[in-house]
């Protein structure tokens, strides 16, 4: 995964919480001082993981509401700020709609990307399954991020993971 993923978890804990307990959520990962993170590098999954673990650790809070928090931060601060013109959609349901593409356009020139890719399936008007490709295996951060996505638009939805798939409910 890219860098920006990490340097948006950075952002939120030293905002939120502070950079002591940044440095304490890179040691509990067992991520040495030293470590730089920038936003096209390139950051294995599980150091990921274990990143937002030790987040979770020093933060005290339990790894969903970590992933939640991540969610919030990133759809409704960091994206809008960093990649503002994706976040130019009129809804939460029109970016999701569109979140492959983005992908897809975002990391084409980049050698070693390697995004998650979405396959949509609507059952009625209002409940669209977002079925969830990768090998990374990180589907548990999107609940997150598409709450995030609805108190971005002003908007009221719901989802969670099921199996690959995450299930958004729009009011």
């Amino acid at each position: 995964m890219k860098g920006t993923i990490v340097k948006c978890l950075e952002e939120l804990v030293t905002e939120k919480f502070g950079a002591e307990k940044w440095r304490e959520s890179l040691e509990r990962a067992g991520i040495p001082e030293w470590r730089t993170f920038t936003v096209l590098g390139d950051v294995d999954e599980a150091e990921f993981m274990r990143i937002m673990q030790g987040v979770a650790g020093a933060a005290l809070l339990s790894m969903e509401q970590a992933m939640d928090a991540f969610g919030e931060h990133w759809s409704t601060v960091y994206g809008p700020k960093v990649y503002g013109a994706y976040f130019s959609a009129r809804s939460a349901r029109e970016l999701l709609l569109n979140l492959d593409h983005i992908h897809e356009v975002m990391t084409k020139s980049m050698e070693s990307a390697r995004p998650p890719r979405f396959r949509y399936e609507w059952r009625g008007d209002k409940l669209l399954i977002m079925h969830y490709e990768s090998r990374r295996g990180l589907a548990a951060l999107m609940p997150g991020l598409i709450r995030g996505l609805g108190k971005y638009y002003n908007e009221k939805l719901t989802a969670r993971v099921v199996g690959n798939a995450v299930h958004v409910q729009f009011s």
